[in-house]
């Protein structure tokens, strides 16, 4: 005998998981970004000046992912790169004002994500969900 998928939280956890993704990616799409684009913005915006190996696991990202992503960010004018004196083959990444801005504007995007996602739950629930969810993970 089989089991309905309702029924079963691994189906249920990954039908949301599909919802959620494909809600982040959507906006962040309509806003200009990539999720890993986002990912690097936002960790630099936690510092100023760190290592392309920094930003990888301050993002999660696999070092060729961030290698690709900081080049493109680089190209749009959003980060700078520059080798770090103290080891020459370092290569360093921060912020431009005009990254820092972007950065700043994707705030009320994920915001409007996690209400457009989460927002039947009330703040209880979402705490329960988050919770439940860190202990899974």
């Amino acid at each position: 005998m089989t089991l309905p998928l309702d029924s079963l939280p691994t189906w249920i956890l990954g039908s949301a998981a599909t919802r959620s993704h494909q809600v982040l990616h959507k906006r962040l799409a309509e806003a200009g970004v990539t999720g890993y684009e986002y990912r690097c913005l936002t960790s630099l915006a936690a510092t100023d000046h760190v290592s392309q190996t920094q930003l990888g696991a301050a993002a999660s990202l696999d070092p060729r992912d961030v290698t690709h992503t900081v080049r493109t960010l680089e190209a749009r004018g959003l980060v700078s790169r520059d080798r770090d004196p103290s080891h020459g083959r370092r290569l360093m990444v921060s912020l431009t004002a005009t990254g820092r801005r972007t950065a700043e504007g994707l705030a009320p995007v994920m915001a409007a994500v996690q209400e457009e996602v989460f927002g039947r739950l009330g703040t209880e629930e979402r705490s329960t969900l988050l919770r439940l969810l860190k202990r899974v993970g």
